[in-house]
């Protein structure tokens, strides 16, 4: 969602009372948020808990009601693209720790 309505990780956890870090967990898969959390997002962004939980959001047109009291809409094609962008840097996180690890790793063994 971030991407979708060209938020940083800063600004939307502050929409929920949430550290950058939080977020970046959720993006990654890390961990989830609690139920609360899920609850807030589905006011802001006009879905059900239903439709976040099973749809694809991707599909949808969605309201955002931002902070000054403003909606903007996104249609599905920019918001494949906005979560496609957050998928790649995702993807690119991973490979960037994937390879942090591998020098670990190699550094570990080569002391024995």
């Amino acid at each position: 969602m971030c991407d979708k309505f060209n938020m940083s990780q800063d600004d939307f956890g502050a929409e929920f009372g949430l550290k950058k870090s939080v977020v970046g967990t959720y993006i990654r898969g890390i961990s989830h948020p609690k139920i609360e959390i899920i609850q807030n997002i589905c006011d802001k962004y006009n879905l059900t808990l239903d439709e976040f939980i099973k749809e694809d959001i991707s599909t949808k047109q969605t309201t955002h009601i931002s902070a000054s009291g403003t909606n903007g809409t996104i249609d599905a094609a920019d918001l494949y693209k906005a979560e496609n962008r957050a998928l790649q840097k995702t993807i690119e996180a991973q490979w960037q720790t994937i390879e942090a690890m591998k020098i670990t790793i190699d550094t570990l063994l080569n002391k024995q």
